[in-house]
Order: structure tokens, then sequence, then C-alpha cells
């Protein structure tokens, strides 16, 4: 099963409760890239124990997308920010922990 959280991630839940974070491949021009049958080009960023981390690490990796640098104080507001917009879902994954 395929869980797509925004145009570029998603997280692969297989048959036995590993969580695959993926990233959509985009080429020069922003578009994303598609393979010989026409599906998205995709990375992996990482194989998590549960949705809650798959999630958790994909909140610091939008980060690193949008930023090359930033200073502290702007991080932790983007990543309070970004926090937010998920915390509706983080806190259902945490109930069913």
């Amino acid at each position: 099963m395929i869980v797509t959280i925004n145009e570029d991630y998603q997280v692969k839940v297989d048959n036995y409760a590993n969580y695959t974070l993926l990233k959509a491949v985009r080429d020069e021009s922003g578009a994303i890239k598609t393979d010989k049958h026409n599906l998205p080009m995709l990375t992996v960023k990482g194989y998590y124990s549960n949705m809650g981390r798959a999630m958790n690490a994909c909140i610091h990796l939008m980060l690193e997308d949008k930023y090359d640098v930033m200073e502290l104080t702007q991080y932790l507001d983007e990543l309070e920010r970004l926090e937010a917009k998920f915390r509706p879902v983080m806190k259902r994954f945490r109930e069913s922990d």
C-alpha cells in the first residue's frame, strides 16, 4: 500500500509493517520524472518501524528541500509550522501505539 503525503513524498507500507519513505525525483525544470510506464520515479529516503517515525523524518526532509541555509531560530520556526500542519495526523498515530 502507498500512502501519499504530498506531491513529493509518500510512504510505502508493506505486509510486515515496514514503512519506506519515498521522494519523487524532479528534473532541472522542477517536473517530476516518470519511468517507461509513466509512473513517477521515486528514491528511497529511509526505512522506519512505524508511520509516525516516517512522518517525522518527512517533516525534516521537507525543510531540507526548501532551504539550503537557515538560522537556528528560522529552522525552529519552520519546524514548528510543519509540525503544526501535521500535528492532527501525528496525534492519531501516537494514540494507536
